[in-house]
């Protein structure tokens, strides 16, 4: 459902590549699909709040959590974007679900500095991560991965939110 949507709205507008100046993705913000727009909200209050809620207890309030950037990114082997340099995201904390099954490519995955490898996901799962810490796309070798990416702030915690990602960067 969400692939079908993203790739019907790519067909009509084209995918975005320029959107994250320092670390570009091809992708489409959820902005501009309105189906998985529904399917987030509801999600997010259902499931995926208390989830990081849950994983990050020492957040000072995690009822302030909010989404401040949401896309599907499309990483395709045959020609376009296969992976995403290692880096670090500008948020409190940074999420991906995998949009689609992982038979349908090979490699992919979210490399995670500290671990020294990457996390792979089935279709549906969430990897959830302190946005501070260093980690990228691992490269797909053949088919296409689409994921939906979230970008978490901590609303009205703007300087607890730089303290906690300068003490994350160096773990």
């Amino acid at each position: 459902m969400m692939i079908d949507e993203a790739e019907a709205v790519a067909d009509a507008m084209g995918w975005t590549t320029k959107r994250h100046g320092n670390y570009p993705t091809t992708d489409l913000p959820i902005a501009e699909l309105p189906s998985t727009l529904k399917f987030l909200r509801r999600a997010l209050e259902e499931r995926i709040y208390p989830l990081l809620r849950e994983q990050f207890q020492f957040l000072p309030d995690g009822r302030r959590l909010r989404v401040a950037d949401g896309f599907v990114v499309k990483y395709d082997a045959e020609g376009g974007q296969s992976e995403l340099k290692p880096h670090r995201d500008g948020s409190v904390v940074s999420f991906n679900i995998a949009l689609n099954p992982s038979n349908e490519y090979r490699g992919g995955g979210t490399w995670f500095e500290s671990l020294g490898e990457s996390v792979k996901i089935e279709q549906g799962e969430v990897c959830s991560h302190a946005s501070g810490i260093m980690h990228g796309g691992h490269g797909i070798t053949s088919g296409k991965r689409y994921i939906m990416v979230c970008f978490v702030i901590l609303e009205g915690y703007d300087t607890w939110s730089m303290r906690f990602y300068n003490e994350i960067r160096d773990l």
